[in-house]
């Protein structure tokens, strides 16, 4: 019995330390599979109070661990995008580079550092699928700057203020469409614009009519289960789909006690929604038929904390 009563306490003694810090227990487990998992990227309404966080959650909404805290440097994060396996690069407001951030461990390296990427301020970014370029918005000079899948700048810059027919003016959000390698610019100036261009900066359409031309449009995203774009308006609170080419607009949820002023939206590939609603610091899920829009959760689906606090990026881990 003696002999039975040790051998239980060296296997609960081994279990605690294989098993006993919150950290070894959650690289174990996300460090093999990460797909499902949130990040959310935030700041302050008054950027010299924080938070300046980068995020990571589970798949049912729950916080793991906060990946970097952007605010001790006097930073704050603006875009993320998945590079895999393991790792996200995030756009940096305040300085001249994009960063990688590994999932398990939060470590911090450059991914780009370019004196030609302005600082202020930086906006949200997208990555191809096809080549691991990578697309970044620079709001205060109106143009898109691309790197490639080593960090290295391409173009002078990639696309410029006025392309053709596409004029940009204060541009915000920013999605990659794989189905054609096109990219969707949101400007959200007092007349807001959707601008579609082909892989290689050319203009294919501008869109200035209703609704972009009003709402302050900010969030974009590619949805792969209807092959819309879904596009969030940070003044009218409205969420729309609308086609890969900006046309036949249509609004699927508005609901301002739920999503209050909306500026970062991103998909999964199960087809849900998730929006970031700044005016209540949460990250709302939606389910979407192509029709409407639903919530998923009765309440929030993240938040409020201060790991929701005004959302500026949101990512879906694939």
């Amino acid at each position: 019995m003696k002999k039975s009563s040790q051998y239980i306490f060296i296997f609960l003694a081994l279990l605690y330390l294989g098993c006993g810090s919150d950290k070894s227990f959650d690289n174990s487990i996300f460090a093999s599979n990460y797909s499902g998992s949130i990040v959310v990227s935030t700041v302050a309404t008054d950027p010299s109070t924080g938070p300046g966080l980068v995020s990571l959650f589970n798949s049912n909404g729950q916080l793991v661990r906060v990946l970097h805290d952007y605010f001790l440097s006097g930073e704050f994060p603006t875009g993320l995008a998945f590079v895999g396996p393991s790792s996200i690069i995030v756009s940096i407001d305040g300085t001249d580079r994009i960063d990688q951030l590994g999932l398990a461990d939060g470590v911090v390296s450059p991914f780009a550092v370019n004196t030609s990427v302005t600082a202020a301020p930086l906006r949200q970014i997208a990555r191809s699928e096809a080549t691991g370029s990578v697309y970044v918005v620079e709001s205060s000079t109106a143009t898109i700057e691309k790197f490639d899948s080593s960090g290295t700048r391409v173009g002078n810059p990639f696309i410029p203020t006025t392309v053709g027919a596409c004029t940009l003016a204060t541009p915000y959000g920013i999605a990659y469409i794989p189905t054609t390698q096109r990219i969707a610019v949101i400007s959200a100036a007092a007349s807001g614009k959707i601008d579609i261009y082909d892989k290689n900066g050319a203009c294919i359409t501008q869109v200035t009519t209703a609704p972009f031309n009003s709402g302050t449009p900010t969030g974009i995203a590619y949805h792969a289960a209807t092959d819309k774009l879904i596009v969030t308006f940070s003044t009218t609170h409205a969420i729309y789909a609308v086609n890969t080419s900006g046309t036949a607009p249509q609004q699927i949820f508005l609901n301002s006690a739920v999503i209050n002023t909306p500026k970062a939206v991103t998909t999964d590939a199960n087809g849900y929604i998730y929006v970031g609603s700044n005016g209540t610091d949460t990250v709302e899920k939606l389910s979407f038929d192509g029709t409407t829009a639903t919530r998923v959760t009765p309440g929030p689906f993240i938040g409020p904390s201060i790991n929701s606090q005004n959302p500026t990026a949101l990512l879906v881990i694939p």
